[in-house]
């Protein structure tokens, strides 16, 4: 997979938008420089006070802050649009790989992609990229307004505009590197704090309470000194254009005196000046962001480019009923149970042929075929529906324990079906004793005991009535329902079955 493009979609007319408004801003500011020359020529020659210039410098202040509230609104849309398609992506792209290189990966590296980095992917779209926009518009516009009033000016604003831009240019790759080292990191700090926090009573019962604390100091430190690095790269860009812009105020108010310039004129200038810093200093800003977007984005094109487990084409359907099952081990006979037969499978084979038939993996040493049709062929629906797990680690989202177990089921059914179709699976009073419908599960199950999971797994089979049952743990209260006992069965060889 690749990174979504910056301007994918509606982010296209956002962004022809952004540049409508600058333009209209640096129109209405233009007039804003014009008619306080106007204003302060008609105040030095003792005129009474010009209603014209005013009110155009009224409008003009007005229009451009409007045009600013709505610049700013759009390009929030617009960062705010490019970070959704890439939680969605890497959510895909996820979804897509074999569970097995997603556990590879350390739990910190996922999270920061879905912190830090969305952050500063988002940041340049919705920030830096406009504003360099912005800039890209009113400078020229600014620096025209300064040759309109005295050609001079004209070279002072290219004196400011030109050292700064340049200064900028050579300063990049700097500061990208410091983007990169202070990404990484942070992301080494999130890492360890991520593996650490959910077991830290344990490790201070193993006395490495001090030991642990040590460490992370020692990360946090190095985090804050690339930080600190980063940020005087950064504050230093951005104190360019304010000594610019002083150097360029002494200037227009010395070539006014020297020339014999009206003080309408020099205003005028300075006016148009301070249209020329702001947009200098935003470009400085937008380089920032742009060097964290593109160490973030660097990252983001690796983890999308990783290889999904879509190995072949699942398209075949079987349907709905009691399945044969043969597993071909890499040496040795076949293992073959046809449809109300059962089989004990060894625990190192058991893992691997539940996560072909579950599809989470495609990749296995066993040939694992079902109806005769290979399982990595299927379609993922037909194995959602035709093979159930019994699981002391079933799948469990945060939530109420309906929620559980109906995860997964194409209709939720109601209160009334999920207890009736409990009791009619032998289950009686299952869910109660778990807590009822309505149990607020914790993330990943946390709440919940070994018999607790177990016995969610085989309630999800009463709904889910698969042809094709694989138990990977021990089964204390096995259902007594008819279907349990016609679907073909794989026993792990730690089931222990009641009579």
């Amino acid at each position: 997979m690749t990174p979504p493009g910056l301007f994918d979609g509606r982010r296209r007319a956002l962004f022809a938008a952004l540049v409508a408004l600058a333009v209209a801003q640096a129109a209405a500011l233009a007039a804003a420089a014009i008619a306080t020359r106007a204003a302060f020529g008609a105040l030095h020659s003792g005129a009474d006070l010009p209603t014209g210039p005013i009110s155009v410098l009224c409008v003009a202040m007005l229009s451009a802050a409007a045009t600013q509230f709505g610049f700013r609104s759009l390009a929030e849309e617009l960062g705010q649009d490019y970070a959704k398609d890439i939680r969605l992506k890497l959510f895909e792209h996820a979804s897509r790989s074999a569970q097995s290189d997603l556990d590879r990966r350390r739990q910190g590296f996922h999270i920061l992609r879905f912190t830090g980095d969305l952050a500063a992917l988002k940041d340049w779209p919705g920030l830096g990229l406009p504003l360099l926009v912005q800039a890209a518009i009113l400078l020229p516009a600014a620096t025209a307004v300064l040759v309109y009033l005295n050609p001079s000016y004209g070279w002072v604003g290219l004196g400011m505009t030109v050292p700064s831009v340049l200064c900028l240019i050579l300063s990049h790759g700097t500061l990208f590197q410091a983007h990169r080292t202070l990404r990484r990191k942070r992301a080494d700090l999130a890492a360890d704090m991520t593996e650490r926090l959910p077991i830290a009573p344990r490790l201070a019962a193993l006395g490495r309470r001090r030991t642990e604390l040590r460490q992370l100091e020692r990360s946090a430190t190095r985090v804050a000194a690339a930080a600190q690095r980063r940020r005087q790269v950064s504050e230093l860009l951005v104190a360019i254009p304010d000594v610019s812009t002083a150097i360029a105020a002494s200037l227009i108010i010395a070539i006014g005196s020297l020339e014999g310039l009206p003080a309408a004129t020099v205003a005028a200038a300075l006016a148009a000046l301070a249209l020329t810093a702001r947009p200098l200093r935003n470009i400085m800003s937008s380089s920032n962001r742009a060097a964290g977007f593109s160490a973030a984005h660097s990252k983001l094109k690796a983890a999308l480019q990783r290889p999904t487990a879509e190995g072949c084409q699942r398209h075949v359907r079987l349907k709905k009923g009691p399945l044969s099952v043969e597993i071909a081990p890499p040496t040795g006979p076949a293992i073959r149970v046809d449809p109300g037969g059962a089989a004990v499978l060894p625990k190192a084979m058991i893992d691997d042929v539940a996560a072909v038939l579950t599809g989470t993996s495609a990749n296995s040493d066993y040939a694992v075929r079902l109806n005769g049709e290979d399982a990595c062929t299927l379609t993922p629906g037909t194995l959602r529906r035709l093979v159930g797990t019994v699981t002391d680690s079933p799948l469990l989202l945060k939530g109420s324990l309906r929620r559980a177990l109906t995860l997964g089921l194409s209709r939720r059914p109601t209160d009334e079906e999920l207890h009736h179709t409990a009791e009619t699976a032998g289950l009686n009073g299952a869910i109660e004793s778990l807590g009822g419908l309505d149990l607020r599960i914790a993330e990943r199950g946390r709440n919940l005991t070994f018999e607790d999971r177990v016995m969610i797994s085989l309630l999800r089979i009463c709904l889910q009535k698969p042809g094709l049952i694989l138990v990977t743990c021990p089964v204390p209260h096995p259902p007594e329902g008819v279907f349990w006992e016609e679907a073909t069965k794989l026993f792990e060889d730690s089931v222990h079955r009641t009579p």
